[in-house]
């Protein structure tokens, strides 16, 4: 059975959730048209793994604030679930686009979807820092 909360305490965490993801989404945004206005994927090859790393967190934050409104409790394993599902989902959609398949391809594919997970715990573990933080239930 589901464990739910309810009242001001699950809206404010929710809230809170949804300031992350506004902090999170401006910062790749950021970092991801700087990199390619500037090149800056292809200088700097790691910066594709930290945007990677980025976008799982902004998933786990997402996918924990959707269940926080339907009045779910903070669960680190969704978070991180829902960070893999979304990676696995942008990989078939750069495979489905034709992007350039290069001489490492798997390789590069499995660290992009390992990174989307360690970003999604990152997300998870932020969640439960703000639900901390703000005395939620």
């Amino acid at each position: 059975m589901p464990m739910l909360v309810s009242g001001y305490n699950a809206t404010m965490l929710a809230r809170h959730i949804l300031y992350a993801q506004f902090v999170v989404v401006v910062l790749i945004t950021i970092l991801h048209l700087s990199g390619l206005e500037n090149d800056l994927y292809w200088r700097f090859l790691w910066l594709d793994t930290v945007t990677h790393a980025m976008g799982g967190m902004w998933a786990a934050l997402f996918f924990i604030w959707v269940r926080t409104l339907r009045g779910y409790k903070l669960d680190l394993a969704w978070g991180i679930a829902g960070a893999l599902a979304l990676g696995i989902v942008w990989e078939l959609f750069e495979l489905a686009a034709g992007v350039q398949w290069e001489a490492n391809y798997v390789l590069d594919t499995s660290i992009d979807i390992f990174m989307d997970a360690l970003g999604g715990a990152f997300g998870a573990f932020l969640a439960i820092l703000i639900k901390k933080s703000y005395g939620s239930s």
